[in-house]
């Protein structure tokens, strides 16, 4: 009722006022005049009860046009701005090692130093992108730098984006990714290998495990409920010139009329919150200036021709028992070269334990065999882990290897810190581990 008087009452008004105006006018014009501002004055009025209808019908249309409004969260998702994050792994310690061979093999002592590649982790900085697509379609990136904690320098040879640098599409189906990035051996190891990329781990004995990365790669990768799978294929696995790695085999990357220095990995496995397998296949072709080190004191294999392949399977998995876990696995080295032959066997037992929301302690033994170059060798890590904060974490570890005869295997990492043939080498390291 009260709308209706509001709207009424202007018509009104209106009427009122062009009558008076009407009435005013009449004595002072001539009857042409007179007619003719009749006219001019319903023509007004015709506009006025015309906007006002207008007025009216737009506030009886607003709920209808509200609803259109409400939902409008819906398509704004395929047109929001990316997302970008920003992370990082600042971890460094003090590390005292014994028994380092020197660089003439003529003696041996200890060593205290700042280790530059790892600690626990290695340092890095990264930036991730995703942009929603709709559908359940994104567009994904990553690029990260690695680099050295003790002076600062770049990781990986120097490489700017070292560690990974990669864009493509994410979809129900899978990742879809190009760039230089990581082997589908990672990700199969990631569960079962709990000390992983730790300066004392089975990376000690096969440093590849540390950087086996794949530049000039295409992969696939994808998540189905408990089951993922992931593949990855390399027109140039590393470019010597721009800072290949050498635990990888260096190789001169692509070259026309020629399928050297061609590189792939596959992985398939199961993972719930009780228990995990998976298995990995991850395959280098040999290539100019390419080289297969197995890194025991050993020379390195020549490894020139596209159809040398130097090949690691891995088996493994874990299991949890409450604040317990136990991983486990296998992973087998051949190497198919103009020499021959050439194999080794690793196997690894690893366990961490949470003793409070605080401390952790965790540990393993690694032991790797190679009959064919008569070098074998036993590594035992311990690791406890204090949380200061949910971004810091202060821990102290030690590593003890044993090897053969012939054997000269490095506990730590970086060059000129083996020891001699047969020795024996201890390490510990106290350190910091900052993330964000």
């Amino acid at each position: 009722m009260q709308d209706k008087l509001s709207l009424t009452r202007p018509r009104l008004l209106a009427a009122a006022i062009a009558g008076l105006l009407a009435a005013a006018a009449v004595p002072a014009l001539a009857d042409a005049e007179t007619d003719a501002l009749r006219r001019e004055l319903a023509e007004q009025r015709k506009l006025i009860e015309k906007l006002l209808a207008d007025r009216e019908a737009d506030k009886k249309a607003a709920p209808v046009a509200a609803a259109p409004a409400a939902a409008a969260p819906a398509p704004a998702a395929v047109t929001s701005t990316p997302g970008v994050r920003i992370y990082g792994i600042l971890d460094g310690g003090i590390e005292h090692l014994t028994n380092v061979r020197d660089t003439t093999n003529t003696t041996q002592g200890s060593l205290t130093r700042m280790p530059s590649i790892t600690a626990t982790l290695p340092s890095r900085v990264g930036i991730a992108g995703t942009k929603d697509l709709g559908d359940g379609y994104k567009g994904i990136a990553t690029a990260e730098i690695g680099f050295n904690t003790d002076d600062g320098t770049l990781g990986q040879g120097g490489r700017l984006f070292g560690r990974q640098l990669f864009a493509g599409v994410e979809t129900p189906f899978g990742a879809m990714t190009y760039g230089r990035q990581w082997s589908m051996l990672l990700y199969a190891m990631m569960g079962s290998d709990l000390l992983g990329p730790n300066i004392y781990a089975l990376g000690s004995m096969d440093p590849y495990l540390a950087s086996m990365r794949y530049d000039n790669s295409v992969a696939w990768r994808a998540k189905f409920g408990g089951f993922s799978a992931g593949a990855l294929y390399s027109t140039g696995r590393s470019v010597v010139a721009n800072g290949g790695a050498p635990a990888a085999g260096n190789c001169a990357g692509e070259i026309a009329g020629t399928n050297q220095c061609r590189g792939w990995s596959v992985m398939a496995g199961y993972a719930d919150p009780a228990w995990g397998v998976s298995g990995a296949v991850d395959e280098q072709r040999g290539g100019n200036g390419a080289a297969a080190p197995f890194f025991n004191g050993s020379a390195p294999i020549p490894f020139t021709r596209a159809a040398d392949k130097d090949r690691r399977t891995n088996l493994g998995g874990y299991v949890k028992f409450g604040p317990a876990k136990v991983g486990a696995g296998w992973l087998g080295r051949k190497v198919d070269a103009a020499a021959g032959t050439t194999k080794s066997d690793a196997y690894y037992l690893t366990a961490a334990y949470t003793l409070t929301d605080k401390v952790t302690i965790d540990g393993g033994w690694n032991r790797m065999t190679n009959d064919d170059q008569d070098r074998n060798a036993n590594l035992y890590v311990l690791r406890g882990f204090y949380s200061l904060d949910k971004a810091l974490v202060a821990y102290l570890q030690m590593g003890h290897i044993a090897n053969s005869e012939l054997a000269s295997y490095a506990l730590s990492v970086g060059p000129n810190v083996a020891p001699p043939a047969g020795g024996s080498q201890t390490g510990t390291m106290a350190g910091l581990r900052y993330m964000f």
